[in-house]
């Protein structure tokens, strides 16, 4: 049988169920995770960003937060008065700094990962294994 391109109005059902699934996703997952209840969803963004990526300068955090820089300095000082981040400068260029998870900010990337991570295996465990 001949693959058979999907139509535009399947493109955009499938797109609102997934857009939906990820509402759900999200709302599931902030039930679980004590971080939710610490920062904002800006915040937990940026910690995010950092638990993944690692130690990254402020123009890289606010390229993946869609933000402009000047968003994510007020952002970072948060993060900096409740201890989940520090700034240092950066070895390579003196003149930019860098930003890096504390033990604080990776316990709740941490708590964060955990949360996603059994939303995730609940969501999927009707699912035979080749399904998954």
């Amino acid at each position: 049988m001949p693959d058979v391109p999907p139509s535009s109005d399947q493109v955009a059902v499938f797109a609102g169920v997934v857009r939906q699934l990820g509402v759900v996703f999200l709302k599931a997952a902030a039930e679980q995770s004590a971080a939710h209840a610490a920062f904002s969803k800006q915040e937990l963004l940026a910690i995010d960003v950092l638990g993944v990526r690692g130690p990254s300068r402020m123009g890289e955090i606010a390229g993946h937060l869609g933000v402009g820089q000047s968003a994510v300095t007020p952002l970072v000082d948060r993060l900096e008065a409740v201890g989940a981040v520090r700034r240092r400068r950066s070895e390579s260029d003196r003149r930019a700094w860098v930003v890096e998870l504390t033990a604080a900010g990776a316990s709740a990337f941490a708590d964060e990962t955990a949360a996603y991570e059994r939303v995730a295996s609940a969501l999927l465990e009707p699912l035979a294994p080749a399904e998954r």
